[in-house]
């Protein structure tokens, strides 16, 4: 396990505004850090030398000034930085740690960002624009809910702005005026529609963005500003588009298609809709798209169950594909590491659940594989085949993995994201007991060594499928998750509490529901062993409910390990707290599995 734990990885690509340089993020430190190297190849180097993790990069887009961003043990209130010309030592912009700066966007004449922050109410996000030569900052619209700056106007005249005031998939975007303060809507509403990735085509009197708007899935949309209406440029009736890149020249766009998990990176021509499929990559996920001008290359950051992530470019008219980075790989042979499949289980209302199998290399055991169940969080998330450490590790010890995709999960189109809303929460649990049943028609596998794992709402999977389905399971992990929503929807960070509430139930309205959906009003019923991870700092899952999970458990006498991190929040982005908590899990594994 800390073998593997120690495989280093690179993401998020960035190219700077005279298109030299790229930046993007390592954990050759330990930690994510600022990386730099030339565009037209050479060595890289490290620009960053902080003590806590780098979040977000953007470069200007006129210059080589480079904004990052980085929290403090992580609690997710990332402070901006400057680094002039990425070269200059870092200055920090906001000098309130309190604060949550939500990092916007740079002007078009890099000569300010817009950001938005919870300085004047820690639930609401207002926005704010900067003078990057003053360091003036103003204040310039106060409102209640969640909102994200986007993009400048071509002109700098207004702000493109996502508000998110009722849900994360019920979104609307907004034009807002920096002279006059109007906040208008930009595009006529439609029932929970999501946006992403805007960008001004058409100099300046459309926009190209990704969405789901009055679609089952998401597809390449533009919208005209002068006419007020929308066409669809790419749709798939059964496939997400997840991001896209406009070539120089305008006349094709590189799409990233999400199938079943996997990305399937496609050319797509503007004018006479042709498409090519782009063929070189590791078989797996592609993250951040970035076409820069005056290239013919593309670069993307892709990773895949038996790769880490590494930044790569690609000549798309050539079919060719190079990695740029090469992460430390700790004498590892990535050859070893396995690939999943796809299989559908019938859920207990005859929906189809897709789940991904990771079948062990080892021989089969006299009595059958053990297999542990990984359930991700979100809800509003996907197993998809990216690099896991800790699941590498489980098939070398000869356990099979499952890794449902429930109800709730992206990638199956706004029907399968929405069937676990509010009421329907326990249907997604059911789904996961019907997995558990089919693991029971396996004639290969050991059923007395069948196990659930999850982290954060699927910490919340994990003990709701250990009290609604007791004597299913041989034991239990849950890293950071919910044992109880009313408390969670107390305690969660301020700015988070009205979206997770859209989500699971509002405290007030969906009280019983609430009680009924929370484990820890059946935590009796648990009792197998059962480790609980948690990091100290976690802003979204509190501490408090794993703590109240390991207080009810041992004054019960159930075998429960609890692992406290320090300085750590949701998830464990220092390598030294990974080696800790994964060497925790081999060792509960070895004794329970």
């Amino acid at each position: 396990m800390a073998t593997m734990q120690n495989l280093c990885s690179a993401r998020s690509p960035s190219v700077s505004g005279d298109a030299t340089l790229l930046a993007y993020l390592s954990d050759e430190s330990g930690i994510d850090q600022v990386w730099l190297a030339p565009l037209g190849g050479g060595a890289p180097w490290r620009l960053t030398q902080c003590d806590e993790p780098v979040g977000t990069i953007a470069f200007s887009p006129t210059s080589r000034d480079l904004i990052f961003t980085s929290d403090c043990g992580g609690d997710e209130r990332h402070q901006l930085w400057l680094v002039p010309e990425a070269c200059a030592p870092a200055v920090a912009l906001d000098h309130d740690p309190s604060v949550m700066p939500l990092w916007g966007a740079w002007s078009p004449d890099g000569a300010r960002i817009a950001y938005c922050a919870n300085a004047r109410d820690r639930h609401h996000l207002d926005i704010y624009v900067m003078d990057m030569v003053s360091r003036e900052t103003r204040c310039v619209h106060q409102d209640s809910g969640f909102r994200e700056v986007l993009a400048f106007f071509p002109e700098g005249e207004a702000l493109l702005i996502r508000d998110a005031r009722h849900s994360l998939s019920d979104q609307q975007l907004f034009r807002f005026d920096l002279a006059s303060g109007d906040y208008a809507p930009l595009l006529p509403p439609r029932d929970r529609a999501r946006y992403s990735a805007p960008r001004f085509v058409d100099d300046g009197h459309a926009l190209l963005m990704i969405s789901d708007h009055g679609r089952e899935f998401q597809g390449l949309m533009r919208y005209s500003l002068l006419t007020e209406t929308l066409e669809w440029h790419a749709t798939f009736d059964d496939a997400d588009i997840e991001a896209y890149a406009l070539s120089p020249k305008r006349d094709q766009v590189a799409l990233v298609v999400n199938r079943e998990g996997w990305s399937v990176l496609l050319l797509h021509g503007l004018i006479d809709g042709t498409q090519q499929i782009v063929d070189g990559l590791p078989q797996g996920v592609i993250a951040t798209l970035n076409w820069p001008v005056l290239s013919d290359e593309l670069l993307l950051s892709c990773e895949s169950a038996s790769r880490p992530s590494e930044i790569w470019r690609i000549d798309p008219q050539r079919g060719t594909a190079s990695p740029i980075t090469r992460s430390t790989r700790a004498g590892v042979n990535l050859d070893d590491f396995i690939e999943p499949s796809v299989e559908r289980v019938v859920s207990f209302d005859g929906l189809s659940v897709p789940c991904l199998i990771y079948q062990p290399a080892t021989p089969m055991p006299p009595a059958g594989y053990p297999v542990m169940v990984l359930v991700h969080g979100g809800p509003e998330a996907q197993w998809r085949p990216t690099f896991r450490a800790d699941l590498q590790y489980l098939l070398a010890q000869g356990i099979r993995v499952v890794a449902p995709n429930v109800r709730g999960s992206t990638g199956y189109g706004r029907r399968y994201l929405h069937l676990d809303d509010r009421e329907l929460r326990m249907d997604s649990v059911a789904d996961l007991d019907a997995v558990r049943g089919w693991i029971a028609e396996q004639r290969d596998v050991d059923q007395r060594r069948v196990a659930v794992y999850g982290r954060s709402y699927g910490g919340f999977m994990v003990l709701a499928a250990l009290t609604e389905y007791p004597g299913r399971w041989a034991l239990g992990i849950e890293f950071y998750g919910i044992a109880n929503f009313l408390t969670l929807l107390e305690t969660t960070g301020p700015w988070r509490r009205k979206l997770r509430a859209a989500e699971y139930g509002d405290p007030q309205r969906h009280k019983s529901a609430l009680e009924r959906f929370s484990p820890i009003h059946r935590i009796a019923d648990i009792d197998v062993p059962l480790l609980i991870v948690h990091g100290m700092d976690d802003p979204r899952v509190p501490p408090s409910e794993s703590e109240m999970v390991y207080a009810c458990l041992r004054g019960l006498g159930r075998p429960v390990k609890y692992l406290r991190v320090p300085h750590a929040g949701h998830g464990f982005t220092r390598r030294e707290d990974r080696l800790r908590v994964f060497a925790t899990l081999a060792s509960f594994l070895e004794r329970h599995l």
